[in-house]
């Protein structure tokens, strides 16, 4: 069909893959500006500082309580693009339906992440939405984009219909949060939103979104200057409040994993403790539940009979500091709990230092460079031993015997340790050995955030500065094989601290600011805890070991 000059198309819907019902409208009008305050305000109440959420001054809508009778009325009867919609129809912002599922379905629910599941599928399902746009004043808000809204009935049957399928009653919050589920529009004459099209499912309005700017413009001249004030604040809250309550699930949500961490942190170094003999397991627990109290002196042997016998191998790995493909260093660091029995730590675990064996790898082809632009490196500086070259191609296997492996003789299980540990087992990965799959590797011990636990603080150290508070005075950082050694020794020097104080912090106090580390005492730590390998080793395991020549 052939337009005329003052008609357009604004959606086609054989360049759409979903359905979208859009009628061709006039071509929209010059935008009218806003009143001036000089304008007569006699058709206009005075401003007030009552809430802008709610409905302006003039004839009353009918009251929230009687909501459904009212959404049950709505029934559009093929409104076509821009058109206004009826006077007081609720609307919901579809930016909150996209949020609810996140924000409005309680964590306690067991089944919560099957219902956010079901939410989200049920989203791209077809059904009828009716989608509005209400213009703000100002085009200051949400990236230029009017506010986009659906009728609230429309959500309601949405929520009905995820009740039916999970067995649930997923509802409307109440009071001042469900507000922004009902919103009415065109008090005093100001703006109602205007019809977009209908869409059958959430991917074909993200689409029409797209074409809200296209609009008929919004005729603001009638409006007295305290009118459109009104309606810039009733938009301007709509829009803030979006923003908090989205903004108040995260900071809730970084709450929650915040405390996860604090509470991991602690079972990990509970878990040290256990390794080195510094904390009974459970099972060695008084029956009552209370640990007894049992001074310990730092110059006479670990306290008791672990009931592991493991392996500590910190890793320490130097990369180019222009491209961290290539590795230069390789630093490893271990201890064996075997060798503690009858031998005290001393001042900060200084006793048990001599039995850490060192080792410092250098890749051949890569033993000219050296980091001196962001920090200065020191290959050749190291402090414990002679440092090995060894060739890219075989310095996975030399590192998988050092650790160990199936084919090693020692099959006792192996804690791997480093200061910011997944930087160092991601590096592991690019000289071809790949931690991931090593089953002797049971459990991580990370002393960044040990000394975070100790401290109480989420302040981020880097090795030498946690070394230096903790009474550890080394030289030739960012030497790979100087680093494991040193961070190594921290790792003790902490178990150690807190055996000495840790018994005099009550499980049950409270301490604002500080409560949320704690976890108590009768736990020993528990299970050992590997994280996840990382997405491309994944995908390794799919490429016939091709991907950095991966040892299995």
């Amino acid at each position: 069909m052939e337009m005329t000059s003052d008609a357009r198309t604004y959606w086609d819907p054989d360049d759409s893959d979903d359905e979208i019902n859009i009628s061709m409208i006039p071509k929209a009008t010059a935008p009218v500006h806003p009143p001036c305050k000089e304008d007569s305000d006699s058709l206009c109440p005075t401003l007030t500082d009552s809430s802008c959420l709610a409905p302006l001054p003039g004839p009353p809508i009918e009251d929230s309580t009687e909501a459904p009778a009212t959404f049950d009325t709505f029934n559009p009867m093929g409104p076509v693009f821009g058109d206004m919609s009826e006077k007081g129809t609720p609307f919901i912002p579809w930016k909150l339906v996209r949020g609810y599922p996140r924000m409005y379905i309680g964590m306690k629910k067991k089944n919560q992440q099957q219902i956010i599941e079901v939410f989200k599928e049920a989203l791209l399902e077809d059904r009828d939405w009716d989608v509005f746009a209400q213009c703000d004043p100002t085009t200051s808000k949400m990236g230029n984009f009017p506010l986009i809204l659906v009728p609230t009935i429309q959500f309601e049957q949405f929520l009905g219909s995820i009740n039916n399928r999970v067995d649930e009653e997923l509802s409307i919050p109440k009071g001042k949060a469900g507000e922004l589920f009902s919103l009415t529009f065109g008090e005093w004459d100001t703006p109602r939103p205007r019809f977009l099209g209908r869409a059958k499912n959430a991917n074909s309005i993200d689409r029409l979104e797209t074409r809200s700017h296209t609009l008929p413009a919004n005729d603001l001249g009638h409006l007295t200057h305290a009118c459109y004030q009104m309606y810039r604040d009733k938009m301007d809250e709509i829009y803030s409040s979006l923003t908090n309550a989205k903004n108040q699930k995260k900071r809730e949500r970084a709450l929650k994993k915040r405390l996860q961490r604090n509470k991991d942190s602690g079972r990990m170094l509970k878990r040290v403790q256990r390794y080195l003999g510094l904390r009974q397991a459970t099972s060695h627990v008084a029956p009552n539940g209370s640990k007894p109290h049992q001074p310990w002196n730092i110059w006479k042997p670990a306290p008791f009979k672990a009931r592991e016998s493991v392996r500590f191998v910190c890793v320490d790995i130097e990369a180019y500091e222009k491209d961290d493909r290539t590795i230069t260093e390789v630093g490893l660091a271990i201890l064996d709990t075997e060798d503690l029995i009858d031998t005290s730590p001393g001042e900060n675990g200084e006793g048990w230092h001599s039995l850490i064996q060192p080792y410092h790898l250098r890749t051949h082809e890569h033993r000219y460079l050296v980091n001196s632009e962001y920090l200065q490196g020191c290959p050749d500086a190291f402090n414990f031993g002679e440092s090995q070259f060894v060739p890219l191609k075989e310095i996975h296997e030399v590192v998988g015997k050092i650790i160990g492996d199936k084919e090693s003789g020692d099959q006792r299980p192996v804690i791997i340790v480093g200061h910011e540990i997944q930087a160092d087992l991601k590096f592991l990965l690019k000289i071809g050995y790949n931690p991931w799959s090593e089953p002797l590797i049971i459990d991580e011990v990370d002393t960044r955030d040990l000394f975070q636990r100790i401290r109480r603080s989420t302040d981020i150290r880097g090795l030498e500065t946690m070394c230096t508070e903790l009474g550890i005075f080394g030289k030739n950082y960012h030497n790979g094989g100087n680093d494991a050694v040193y961070t190594l020794q921290a790792m003790i020097a902490m178990a150690i601290k807190r055996t000495v104080e840790g018994s005099g912090r009550k499980e049950g106090s409270f301490t604002p600011g500080i409560d949320e580390w704690s976890d108590g005492e009768i736990d020993d730590g528990g299970c050992p805890k590997r994280s996840a390998p990382p997405i491309e080793t994944t995908r390794a395991s799919h490429s016939e070991g091709k991907y950095w020549n991966i040892r299995r």
